[in-house]
């Protein structure tokens, strides 16, 4: 899978327990170190998802026009007549006669016999059951057996209590990048995640909101204000919202998310290829749709989860995805951003990281660059860059801080690794004992050093490919930069005669002090060699473009706050 291209690794825990998600992490870490491949990795949780509980071993059989009984009594065992479910009561739900319940297992692609459409019939005057009839006939089977109820107003907390101890447990000492918030409803949904994941020393890890019910789509404007990345389930968000509008769901969120610059996915592709070789060619034009519709990424689910052709099913996806891409118009795509922001009235309303990256992107559009360099700390350059969906792709330079450490989650005597480092570094006679300075074992670009969370998160952006810097090497406009170059042209981004845009807005402050100049976009011919620069022309923070002679100045006008990270 990581040599096919999968970027990000989701570890579900819908199912399954602790032991197994750690022994995938595991052969995840030791394959991403065997095949020298930046992975990143996404913990889902289960929140208030609902599911069957008390199932019996063999398979639950249900015959159309039949009814059932869905209970809240945990203590009733599954069958043909009850399916008792993992909710305290329904009082509140909204829950009423004529309304819809779907239950199916985990995952579901809609094609299987193993999922139930259901019409409740009477709710009972306790709250606590509905008597609901069975519209096709199906055999309920699967690892989990989830229950959507049609436009549920569900009140159970954003992460439970297993949701909790396993954030605890596995997601924290593994170093989880990302953490998938299961029927995000509102902000304050992200808000309680962000708080108790900051709570147990989490800070370094973003926050995925799924769209997949009404009360979320409903209030996807505040959560993307939230959020880290907007995720689009189109499995559970089926059965909320009619076939017929689910198309404008899509396009709706999507757009929103491209004016914003907030990554945004999307599920559930190519269900066929859960049991076949190929995809449907309506599937296919789906990916490509999505792509072509500004999507960030493309999340697998029953394909790799149970599919019999996992790694047939990502390259093929990703083959799509490449086509689409040639067929993309950028700069139109630009165009439509900034009139939508306001960027080509007189007097824009733009900060000036915003302008130095519509300057990279406006530059490398119109040379006709082959790769755009991105010198960034915080990820926020590259995010920005790829708001606007250059066609070059965005080779990110990441670049270690001195407190790059500080958010490391502490460790069981309460102490950072941060701290214990220092105190490391004050006993071999540093100047600073509260400065860490990052350590790499090798020279050039790596991605095993204390930037290494940005730089797996920063595979979320569209376009972005990530490496660490090795500090030692100096500035990055120095040995960093050719690095980075030399990196580009073995990976086959560059050759001779090439054009790059590099672009860099650093912060001159104490806590990041790795940068020289304040903003500047540089433009560099490859020589012969396909590595070394030619002299560079510069796009400075004025606007104004000047050709240098081996050497690269820009605006003095320090930041001094981190208000606006880069």
């Amino acid at each position: 899978m990581l040599r096919t291209g999968m970027s990000i690794a989701r570890f579900d825990f819908s199912y399954g327990d602790q032991q197994l998600h750690q022994t995938s992490i595991d052969n995840l870490r030791k394959a991403s170190k065997a095949t020298r491949t930046l992975c990143a990795t996404m913990m889902d949780t289960l929140g208030p998802e609902i599911v069957v509980t008390n199932r019996p071993s063999e398979p639950i059989k249900l015959e159309a026009g039949q009814t059932v009984l869905l209970t809240c009594d945990g203590s009733k065992q599954a069958s043909s007549s009850t399916l008792p479910i993992a909710y305290p009561s329904l009082a509140g739900t909204g829950i009423l006669p004529g309304r819809s319940v779907f239950v199916g297992q985990y995952l579901f692609t809609g094609s299987e016999s193993t999922s139930a459409y259901l019409t409740v019939q009477q709710v009972d005057a306790s709250d606590m059951s509905a008597v609901c009839v069975v519209q096709n006939s199906c055999v309920l089977e699967g690892v989990q057996l989830t229950v959507h109820i049609g436009n549920m107003k569900n009140t159970a907390p954003i992460l439970s209590e297993s949701d909790k101890q396993a954030l605890l447990q596995f997601g924290k000492p593994n170093k989880i990048d990302f953490v998938a918030l299961s029927f995000t409803r509102c902000a304050q949904d992200v808000k309680d995640a962000r708080a108790h994941l900051d709570k147990i020393g989490m800070r370094e890890t973003k926050i995925i909101a799924k769209i997949e019910n009404m009360e979320g789509l409903v209030n996807y404007c505040e959560i993307m204000e939230h959020c880290d990345v907007m995720l689009l389930s189109r499995g559970s968000m089926g059965n909320c919202v009619d076939p017929e509008k689910m198309f404008l769901a899509q396009k709706m969120l999507l757009r929103e998310c491209n004016l914003a610059g907030k990554p945004v996915y999307v599920t559930r592709v190519v269900d066929t290829m859960t049991d076949a070789p190929r995809p449907t060619r309506a599937e296919a034009t789906d990916v490509a749709n999505l792509v072509l519709d500004g999507a960030d990424g493309i999340v697998l689910g029953s394909e790799t989860f149970r599919g019999k052709f996992a790694v047939a099913c990502a390259d093929t996806v990703l083959a799509i995805c490449r086509q689409a891409e040639l067929c993309f118009d950028s700069f139109a795509y630009y165009q439509s951003v900034m009139d939508f922001a306001g960027y080509h009235s007189i007097n824009p309303d733009i900060s000036k990281t915003e302008a130095l990256a519509t300057a990279a992107v406006r530059a490398a559009t119109k040379l006709q660059a082959a790769l755009i360099v991105v010198f960034t700390v915080t990820g926020r350059t590259a995010r920005l860059i790829a708001k606007y969906r250059p066609q070059q792709p965005i080779l990110t330079v990441v670049l270690p801080t001195k407190d790059a450490d500080a958010y490391a989650p502490e460790d069981e005597s309460g102490s950072s690794s941060a701290a214990a480092e220092a105190a490391a570094g004050a006993a071999a006679g540093a100047e600073d004992p509260e400065v860490v300075v990052p350590r790499l074992s090798t020279n050039g670009l790596k991605w095993h050093c204390t930037g290494d969370f940005v730089a797996r998160q920063c595979l979320q952006y569209r376009g972005v490919l990530p490496v660490c810097a090795d500090p030692s090497l100096g500035s990055p406009d120095g040995a960093i930069l050719k690095a980075a170059l030399h990196e580009a042209n073995k990976r086959g981004l560059i050759r001779g005669g090439d054009r790059v845009v590099v672009s860099q807005c650093p912060r001159i402050n104490e806590r990041f002090p790795v940068m020289a100049e304040a903003g500047v976009v540089k433009i560099l011919t490859i020589s012969d060699n396909g590595v070394t620069p030619a002299d560079p022309v510069v796009v400075h923070d004025d606007g104004m473009q000047r050709c240098t002679s081996r050497h690269v100045f820009g605006s003095q006008d320090a930041v001094h706050d981190c208000s606006d990270l880069v």
